[in-house]
């Protein structure tokens, strides 16, 4: 059947769900070797010697390496991938722009590359999670404004007028981001001097995981949660109040990123409040679904999908927790800029984003290549990555963090605390090594051509 004859919203009829998705699990396990690079280097002397001291393999561009794979390879283009899957069912109307979306989805791998590329090589913007220097920003850019154009303009176009609150979250995450990237890659990058520019970047930094990663992963719990319990979501009113509070209270809280600094005062003692108030956010969020998995607790056992979806859900409200706790100006005199905040998103763009999207590849895999996954490596995957992150990395780093902040209150010397926090950077350092045992199993599993997942592969939710 050619792409003419099939139906709006058919799954996938482009094949750019399945691009964006190998890509993007490509970069993922690029992004998770960067990543384990980095623990060795700070593992240790020894470490740092058989790694050797060359420019291109210091910490500080494998670091800016690690999170533009990360956020542009991997997390962007499987929230791409679902959002080219989710608009046309949600709407039932065909993507616009449909010939120059799947040129651009090869278009978009080669700006990530050229950025990575620019990176390793020295060349770097000082603006965090947008490093990559200007050149690259624009060809990142004018891929994002394509896909834009394409979903923005699909929803707008179409008949629906009560829409889904999952097209309320897609909306909100590509046009707040398009602002959100032009704003950090101009006028912090290149108008805003010193102090201004910091105020500016940290609304940047909170708000790329606020408002492009965020809206985008509850998108995807909300369209899948229903499905796979097969019950609708427990409260539509809760849904829109959780997305209303989201959009009102987050775009200004990102100068807690700042806290202690040069930044205007009155500027962070704001964040505190608007900060705060995402706790409750969260847990309006959270309770509609957990209200929608009431009585179907069981089906973790069974579904690969929603055993993830159901873990990404308690290290949300465990990151949501923890953030608003820890910008308040006494907790951020322990914590500021230790581990533990390297914990603490670590624990959010992986424990809650990544293992959402993990949810959303092992169920749209056998409906996008008609055979399942294996569900031996699922399983694999799911406890390897489980204990490799939770027990070896985010609880070792928390701890760390905990140990440095205390030392740096004291008048013990610098040394000290890093002496102190070696043993928990080598856990950290092994966590990596079996996270990227745990992507290999992910990839072998979607590999292996299994039965899992096809007894409702043919099925249009």
């Amino acid at each position: 059947m050619s792409d003419a004859e099939k139906p709006p919203g058919s799954t996938d009829e482009l094949g750019l769900v399945k691009i964006h998705l190998v890509a993007g699990i490509c970069w993922l396990v690029v992004g998770m070797l960067f990543g384990t690079f980095m623990g060795y280097r700070l593992s240790g002397a020894g470490a740092s010697e058989w790694l050797g001291n060359y420019e291109f393999l210091s910490f500080g561009r494998i670091r800016m390496g690690h999170t533009h794979i990360v956020v542009y390879g991997w997390l962007v283009n499987g929230l791409t991938a679902f959002s080219y899957y989710a608009v046309p069912r949600l709407t039932g109307k065909r993507l616009m722009l449909r010939k120059l979306v799947l040129v651009n989805a090869f278009l978009y791998q080669v700006a990530v590359l050229v950025g990575l590329g620019a990176l390793i090589a020295g060349q770097a913007e000082g603006v965090e999670y947008t490093e990559a220097p200007w050149y690259a920003d624009i060809l990142i850019a004018g891929c994002f404004v394509i896909s834009v154009a394409s979903i923005i303009g699909t929803i707008l176009t179409s008949n629906v007028r009560a829409m889904y609150v999952s097209l309320w979250y897609i909306i909100l995450a590509f046009i707040f981001t398009t602002l959100n990237y032009v704003m950090s890659n101009t006028i912090v990058a290149h108008v805003a001097p010193g102090a201004a520019g910091a105020a500016l970047e940290g609304l940047w930094i909170h708000n790329l995981v606020g408002l492009f990663v965020t809206p985008l992963g509850a998108a995807i719990v909300y369209y899948m949660l229903p499905v796979i319990v097969k019950r609708p979501i427990a409260s539509h009113k809760l849904s829109l109040i959780g997305f209303w509070t989201l959009a009102f209270f987050y775009p200004l809280g990102g100068s807690h990123h700042f806290f202690y600094s040069p930044t205007p005062w009155w500027l962070q003692v704001i964040a505190v409040p608007l900060t705060f108030a995402l706790i409750f956010v969260v847990y309006t969020v959270v309770y509609n679904f957990f209200a929608t998995m009431k009585g179907q607790w069981k089906l973790i056992a069974k579904s690969i999908p929603l055993r993830f979806l159901a873990f990404g859900i308690i290290n949300y409200i465990i990151t949501c927790t923890q953030g608003p706790f820890h910008a308040l100006l006494s907790v951020q005199q322990v914590v500021h800029f230790t581990d533990w905040i390297v914990a603490h998103a670590h624990l959010a763009l992986f424990g809650v984003f990544s293992w959402w999207l993990f949810a959303f590849i092992y169920w749209i895999w056998p409906r996008i290549t008609g055979h399942g996954y294996s569900r031996a490596f699922a399983e694999w995957h799911f406890w390897i990555t489980l204990v490799a992150f939770w027990v070896l990395y985010y609880i070792a780093d928390t701890t760390a963090g905990l140990m440095q902040g205390m030392f740096w209150l004291t008048t013990l010397p610098l040394m000290n605390s890093i002496e102190a926090a070696e043993p928990f950077w080598a856990t950290r350092a092994i966590s990596g090594v079996l996270i990227v045992i745990g992507t290999i199993c992910f990839i072998i599993s979607l590999m292996k051509k299994g039965k899992e997942g096809m007894e409702v592969a043919d099925v249009r939710e």
